[in-house]
C-alpha cells in the first residue's frame, strides 16, 4: 500500500495532485473570498495540457517541500496564466518543457506581486517573450533561488521577461543556455527598483 499521505503543513492548506484539483481550489476561494493555498507533495509530477488561471484579487500560493514537484507542460502548454490583481507564490516546484506565446511556464500581466523560492524552469520556450516566464505591468517581483535552463523566446527574454511592474529582486538566480533575439538569460525594462545578487550567467 502506498504511505498515507502528509497532513498539510500549513493551516487551510489544500493537497492537490492534478492541475484540476488546482482549479477547483480557486474557483472555491473565489467562491469563499478567501486565499487559494495549495501543496503539492515532493515527487509528484503534473502533467499540464492547458493552463490554470487565477485573475481574482487573491493570492494564489502553490508549493511543494524537499525535492519538490513537478510541473510538466508536454511542449504544448504553459502552467499559469495570473491577472485581474491574483498575486502569485510559487515554491520548491520545477516547470519544465512549457510552451506559449507569452510566458513559457509562467504568464503574469496586470497581476498582483509574484513571489518565487527555489523554483526552476527547464526546456521553456515563448514563440514571443518570456521562456521560462512573463510579468508586466504587475506588482513586485522576487525571485530567491531561480534558475532558468535551455529556456528560449523568439524575442525578448530567454529565461524571464519583467516590463513595467514594481520593485524587482533576484537573489541567488541561475541562468544557464537560455536565448532570445534580446536578453537571452532576461529582459528587465522600465521597472521599479532593480536588484541582483549572486545572480549568474552561463552560456546566455
Amino acid at each position: 500500500l502506498p504511505p498515507p499521505p502528509l497532513p498539510p503543513l500549513v493551516p487551510g492548506e489544500a493537497f492537490v495532485h492534478t492541475p484540476q484539483d488546482i482549479r477547483d481550489e480557486i474557483n472555491s476561494a473565489t467562491a469563499e473570498k478567501r486565499n487559494a493555498i495549495v501543496f503539492i507533495p515532493p515527487g509528484a509530477r503534473l502533467a499540464f495540457s492547458s493552463n490554470v488561471a487565477c485573475s481574482g484579487d487573491m493570492l494564489l500560493s502553490v508549493r511543494s517541500s524537499g525535492e519538490g514537484a513537478t510541473l510538466d507542460g508536454k511542449k504544448s502548454s504553459n502552467m499559469f496564466d495570473i491577472s485581474g490583481g491574483c498575486s502569485l507564490y510559487l515554491e520548491a516546484l520545477h516547470f519544465v518543457d512549457g510552451r506559449g506565446a507569452y510566458g513559457g511556464a509562467v504568464f503574469a500581466y496586470g497581476a498582483g506581486d509574484i513571489a518565487m523560492k527555489d523554483v526552476s524552469f527547464t526546456g521553456c520556450e515563448a514563440s514571443q517573450s518570456g521562456g521560462g516566464m512573463f510579468v508586466e505591468n504587475s506588482g513586485d517581483v522576487s525571485l530567491e533561488r531561480a534558475s532558468f535552463s535551455e529556456c528560449t523566446a523568439g524575442s525578448e527574454g530567454g529565461g524571464m521577461y519583467v516590463f513595467e511592474n514594481g520593485d524587482v529582486s533576484l537573489d541567488g538566480a541561475s541562468f544557464s543556455e537560455c536565448t532570445a533575439e534580446f536578453g537571452g538569460g532576461m529582459y528587465v525594462f522600465e521597472n521599479g527598483d532593480v536588484s541582483l545578487d549572486g545572480a549568474s550567467f552561463s552560456e546566455c
